[in-house]
């Protein structure tokens, strides 16, 4: 079922920003990027829990994944970037693409990858539409990077460290 006010449910009908897709997911590489080649993968159905996907959308994943690694691999984010900068961004984006095209690894493949979804808003999850992100990883773009997503609640990240009682 379509929703018209839903951001993702606009994005699948445009066929304007997508990167790859097939019968049941697409993708889009995302407006506000945390690494170059952050990408999400969206189910064309309007979806918003994890849980609400059927078993062909849940079998399909796995292979939608596979193959937006394979774009965002083959991909030269340089030009993306500038490209849709020079398409007038809001200033929000405007900044996030900035800091892509001066990140030191722009123009390299990826070490690594953080999936993740953030399913529910108290997990953080401002679009009610379910998205499976991918964010590329590179050596030595953070100090440490064990941990990865449980640093999401940042006092817990690091399991390693001794504490206190």
């Amino acid at each position: 079922m379509e929703h018209t006010s839903c951001l993702f449910c606009t994005l699948a009908h445009s066929q304007q920003a997508i990167v790859w897709q097939d019968k049941l997911f697409f993708a889009v590489f995302d407006a506000h990027p945390v690494s170059p080649g952050h990408t999400l993968v969206i189910p064309k159905r309007h979806v918003v829990d994890l849980v609400d996907l059927s078993v062909a959308e849940w079998t399909n994943l796995h292979n939608a994944i596979k193959n937006v690694i394979l774009v965002i691999e083959k991909t030269n984010f340089k030009n993306v970037y500038e490209k849709r900068l020079n398409k007038c961004p809001s200033n929000i984006e405007y900044w996030f693409l900035t800091k892509m095209l001066n990140h030191p690894k722009i123009c390299s493949k990826p070490n690594a990858y953080n999936h993740g979804i953030n399913d529910g808003k108290a997990a953080g999850r401002t679009v009610d539409h379910l998205h499976w992100q991918i964010i590329p990883r590179f050596n030595s773009d953070v100090d440490d990077p064990r941990g990865g997503v449980r640093f999401v609640i940042p006092e817990l990240g690091n399991y390693k460290t001794i504490r206190e009682y």
